[in-house]
Formats: C-alpha cells, structure tokens, sequence
C-alpha cells in the first residue's frame, strides 16, 4: 500500500503525451493522447485501432532519457511513431477555485461574443477565427473547472460519488488509520488534486462528472448540438496543437462567424445546466440539514 504523498507524486508527475504511427496492418492513421508517468523512463500503453475492429491493440513503447521522448511499436518496431508531449503544467500550482465561477463565465462570454462580431470573419479558414474558438474554450474550460471542484469540496455526499467515479481513478486507492489521523481532510485533498489535473476541455467525461455529482449531464439533449459540442473536443485539440491542422495535415474549414455563435450558445446552454444542477444540489442540502435539526428534541 503506497502513502498519500507516494500518490500525490504519481499524480503530479504524468503528463500528457500524443502517438501517432500507421496501423501496420490496415495503414490507417493512428493518434492517440495518453496519460503517462514522466518520471518513468519505460512504459507500456496499448493502443487501438479504430478502423480495424479485427486488430488487437498494439503495444506502444514509450521512453523518457531525462526529458529526451521516443516511443516505438513493441511488435514492429520499423513503424515510425511520433510522440508529441504536452507538459504545460508541470510545476504549476493550481489556485483556488473562483467562487463566482458563473458570474465570472457570464461576463466574459459578453466580452467574447463582441469580439466575434468585431473581430471574425465570415469564412472558416480564418486564424482570427481559430483564436476566437480556443478562446471561448478557454472560457468555458475554467468555468466548469471552477465550478465543478469549488462546489464538490463542500459537500462531502458529493465526494462520496465522485470517489467512485472511474474517471477519476479513485475508487481502489487505500488509506491507512495513521493517513487519517494526520489529515482528516485526506480524501477531499485527495479528490481536489485528482479534479484539478482533470481535463476539463473532455466534454464527455465532464458530462458524466457532473451526472454523477450533481445528478444532471450537461451535454445537449438535442442530438445536433450534442454531436457539434462532442465534434470540437478534437477541433479544439488540432487548433491548439497543430495550428487548425488534423494529423492528415488538412486544415479545419469550417470554423465560420456562424460555427462560432452557434457553439457559444451551446456552451452557454450547457454551463447554465451545470449551475442549476449545483444549485440544485446545494439547495437539497440546506433543507436536508433543517430536517436533521428539526429531528433533534431537547430534553425536557
């Protein structure tokens, strides 16, 4: 059984590393973000191809000789296979979350829909209208950053989902008696640091986050709005990795003034069920401690 700080570290130390290679048995294209230890100078991932459903997933090598990356197919390992390491936030602290994470969202959403009208173009080629794009991302990433974890670490039924969530890798961690003694906030530490290296730009799993703490999912019901919203995450990945570019080298087009309108109102839908479903769970909260009170009869 590893301490807390022996899991912290772990924690702290992953980053986030991109392969891509051609599937030596259908050709296609392969690329795949992965999580991994960067303190580790060996690791073995698999990796799937989507197009070849026959295919068993193929072991990928990935090394780190003292921050010199490279990663090879433990099967054929002629196959080239680039590795792209995204360590940004190494060595960050990450500060508290912003209480007023929806009025702070709501503001800068009306700044960044001026910008649209002022600064976009009609066409979806343009790099102005990339920025706009990872701009309303970045927005709406720390909105729901702050909103998620600010509200989970003061309701402890909400940690207690949560903890149980697979996403979070959670559920199987142990703690000795000693652990607890020393810090009885060890699991809502625990869950703070987990949530706050989270990425919160997977629309899909913070949809399942949310179910799962505050009882709603935020994604859009409406098939389309769904699919667009699900479709970014990738666009946003290119746009911000490889300036607009997918891994075929061709550049998004389609993110015109109306792409961006439409996934800002979308965006704007899905924050606004996030902040009832937390208001929601708070207010159920408040009335249930009022029933715990009112249960309590004095002594006469």
């Amino acid at each position: 059984m590893g301490s807390v700080k022996e899991y912290m570290h772990e924690l702290w130390s992953q980053v986030d590393v991109e392969v891509t290679f051609e599937c030596p048995h259908c050709r296609n294209r392969i690329s795949k973000w992965l999580r991994v230890a960067g303190d580790d100078p060996a690791q073995f991932e698999e990796v799937a191809c989507s197009y070849d459903e026959d295919e068993d997933a193929w072991t990928v090598i990935i090394r780190n000789d003292d921050g010199s990356w490279s990663a090879e197919l433990e099967d054929d390992p002629d196959v080239e296979v680039t590795i792209n390491v995204d360590d940004s936030y190494n060595d960050w602290e990450e500060p508290e979350p912003e209480p007023d994470a929806y009025g702070i969202f709501r503001r800068a959403l009306v700044d960044w829909k001026s910008n649209v009208r002022e600064l976009s173009t009609p066409g979806g080629s343009s790099s102005r209208n990339r920025m706009l794009f990872t701009t309303l991302y970045s927005i709406f990433e720390a909105y729901l950053s702050d909103a998620i974890v600010g509200s989970a670490l003061v309701d402890v039924p909400v940690q207690r989902r949560l903890i149980k969530l697979k996403e979070l890798d959670l559920h199987d961690k142990q703690l000795n008696l000693d652990t607890v003694l020393e810090n009885p906030n060890v699991v809502r530490d625990m869950l703070k640091e987990v949530l706050q290296k989270f990425s919160f730009h997977k629309l899909v799993p913070v949809s399942r986050i949310a179910e799962t703490a505050f009882g709603k999912p935020i994604l859009p019901r409406d098939q389309e709005e769904r699919a667009m919203a699900v479709a970014s995450v990738q666009k946003r990945h290119d746009c911000v990795h490889r300036n607009g570019s997918d891994t075929e080298g061709n550049q998004h087009r389609d993110i015109t003034q109306d792409y961006l309108n439409k996934l800002g109102e979308i965006f704007e839908g899905m924050a606004t069920t996030l902040e009832e479903a937390i208001r929601n769970a708070q207010a159920k909260r408040f009335f249930e401690g009022l029933d715990a009170k009112d249960d309590v009869k004095p002594d006469r």
